[in-house]
């Protein structure tokens, strides 16, 4: 009989193993210590590990919580599952983009080259050459890379939009690994996706990003006044069914407008191990519950499900950590969290195990950046960062920048 090791699919394994080497339109066979969280992540730069079980039903089985060491998986096409690149729109668009891949590649073949011969000094030598080198080949990259983004932005048919001339000031938080922190590498994933995406699109453009950790002030105090252009990140409600939207939800519909999608996330919730709202198959039988989600966080994926008051009561604390709080003190039943948060949250809190992850009801949410309707400036800004983040998607830098952010937060917690 053959012996097969159980493993859990959600939680982020201690070793990463061989799926960062992985591609889709493939197959991969589970070794110990993967995840189906950390393999979407190196596959597809998304934590929505269902892309993969969905297609691996028949090998996985119907509890997704739960893979075995040997068994193949399929790893669909990025087409399949409607996450293809994006794709240039004109045959100028098209060329520029491949010379932009080409230059790119050209500089990062010259990088790894240059290091490779730095290592191979002198051993007395080598850590100052090595240095040396990988500085400079940082340059280069960069500097192929806005090469490459003024080929594409130049190839546009489109007008550049007009921003005042003017500093632009963008305000996020902190506290929200591994998108925004001032301690994370780049002040986090999505402000280098943020900053990364001015910079191809408007590299003249003067801007600067403040943090305000109080999250709840950005909307409620801060853009209002006008004195900041553009908050993120924030999930973007359904807007086009207003009605069926909370108060909070709809008067942000009403209040903002938003960019393109730079990320997605994996909204979930959480429970106490042997409660049974941890496994539960469907969302009603969280009625009567009460469930935690932190002020200010958009409440659409509940209101679309019929998680509202008075079906449940919703406990709003300030932080995604007075959640897990509640949780353990019998506060409250349930944490409606997005789900790295959380995992990073648990496992600092000393909460692994005792909080756990229920597998089979979760929501894909888009984080956007978001402008006031009354900043004369507020949609050329938007433009602006969905044109630096179509070059990004084009010339292969946004998934870069988001494997690169999600691997660090793998290696370090």
């Amino acid at each position: 009989m053959k012996l097969h090791l159980i493993i859990s699919s959600l939680a982020l394994a201690a070793a990463t193993g061989a799926a960062s080497a992985q591609e889709a339109c493939s197959t991969y066979e589970i070794q110990r210590g993967d995840s189906l969280r950390e393999l979407t992540i190196a596959v597809y730069s998304t934590e929505d590990f269902r892309i993969i079980f969905e297609a691996n039903r028949d090998v996985i089985g119907n509890n997704p919580n739960v893979i075995r060491v040997g068994d193949v998986l399929t790893l669909p096409c990025l087409e399949d599952i409607g996450r293809a690149a994006a794709v240039p729109q004109t045959q100028a668009e098209a060329m520029a983009a491949e010379m932009a891949a080409e230059l790119v590649k050209a500089a990062e073949d010259r990088a790894a080259k240059a290091i490779a011969e730095a290592e191979s000094r002198v051993a007395e030598a080598k850590a100052e050459a090595v240095i040396a080198a990988k500085a400079a080949a940082k340059d280069e990259i960069e500097a192929a890379r806005a090469e490459g983004a003024a080929l594409i932005r130049n190839a546009g048919t489109g007008e550049r939009p007009e921003i005042r001339d003017r500093q632009l000031i963008l305000i996020t938080g902190g506290n929200y690994s591994p998108f925004t922190d001032e301690a994370l590498p780049h002040r986090g994933l999505y402000t280098n996706l943020v900053e990364t995406a001015m910079l191809r699109a408007a590299p003249e453009q003067s801007y600067k990003i403040q943090f305000v950790n109080d999250w709840s002030s950005h909307l409620d105090l801060l853009m209002p006044t006008l004195a900041f252009d553009a908050t993120f990140p924030w999930s973007r409600p359904d807007c086009d069914d207003a009605d069926a939207l909370s108060e909070n939800d709809r008067s942000r519909c009403e209040t903002y407008n938003f960019s393109n999608p730079f990320y997605e996330v994996v909204d979930t919730f959480f429970a106490r191990e042997g409660s049974g709202y941890e496994e539960t198959l469907t969302y009603a039988d969280f009625a009567g519950a009460t469930i935690c989600r932190p002020e200010g966080w958009s409440l659409s994926h509940m209101d679309a499900v019929g998680l509202y008051e008075p079906a449940i009561t919703i406990l709003r604390p300030v932080s995604p950590d007075e959640c897990f709080h509640a949780l353990m003190d019998g506060t409250a039943d349930i944490a409606a969290i997005e789900a790295h948060l959380a995992v990073e949250a648990i496992g600092r809190l000393g909460y692994e195990h005792r909080i756990v992850e229920n597998p089979n009801l979760a929501a894909i949410k888009s984080l956007n950046i978001m402008t006031h309707k009354d900043n004369p400036d507020g949609e050329a800004i938007l433009e602006t960062l969905n044109q630096g983040l179509a070059i990004m998607q084009q010339s292969g830098e946004w998934r870069d920048i988001v494997s690169t952010a999600l691997r660090y937060q793998m290696e370090n917690g």
